[in-house]
């Protein structure tokens, strides 16, 4: 997510954004659930300047017939003013621009090299896009064996977890928006 584009965006005592620290939340769900399946997966490295590109958060070295893919997750604002009109009749516009921005971005270089790409795309409310959900089910799903629960418990557990997280990081970005506007005080 562009820094600030959904007017919550603001500093933490460490530095990090808020919503770097969203994003790092459903990153580390994500990943868990990838880690039960295999054990090598392993979280990427964040880049430390702009001009450098990593191709997903999380790499599974062995996820979809044998070969390794990256995940590649992204918390999008519909509340962008560049989206507003589109997301007001569109619900999913903003989700779907972040999905195609991540493949324009990404998709050829991975696929070249024998990877698979996925985008996880959601945006700041909750809506996935209907390919990372997808994709989501799948990793669910294989969870589900390591586990030894019903699909259906592994995939509703999994998403649980994943809006638990999304809700919990947007309370505390809004939070830290109102002390700093002095709407609210500090919870202590």
């Amino acid at each position: 997510e562009v820094e600030g584009c959904d007017g919550l965006s603001r500093r933490c005592n460490q530095g990090q954004s808020l919503t770097t620290k969203r994003h790092d939340a459903l990153c580390d769900v994500v990943y868990n659930a990838l880690l039960t399946d295999d054990s090598r997966c392993r979280r990427e490295a964040r880049c430390s300047s702009s001009n450098q590109t990593r191709p997903g958060d999380v790499y599974h070295p062995d996820f979809e017939r044998g070969l390794p893919a990256y995940f590649d997750l992204s918390v999008r604002s519909s509340l962008q003013p560049s989206f507003l009109t589109q997301a007001a009749s569109h619900p999913g516009a903003t989700s779907d621009a972040g999905e195609m921005e991540k493949d324009e971005r990404h998709h050829l270089n991975v696929s070249s090299t024998g990877r698979f790409f996925y985008p996880l795309v959601v945006e700041t409310l909750g809506l996935w896009t209907a390919s990372s959900l997808q994709v989501l089910k799948i990793i669910a799903r294989r969870a589900s064996f390591k586990h030894n629960v019903s699909i259906s418990q592994s995939v509703c557990h999994f998403h649980q977890q994943l809006s638990t997280r999304l809700w919990c990081s947007n309370a505390k970005i809004i939070l830290a928006r109102c002390v700093l506007d002095g709407t609210a005080s500090p919870l202590r």
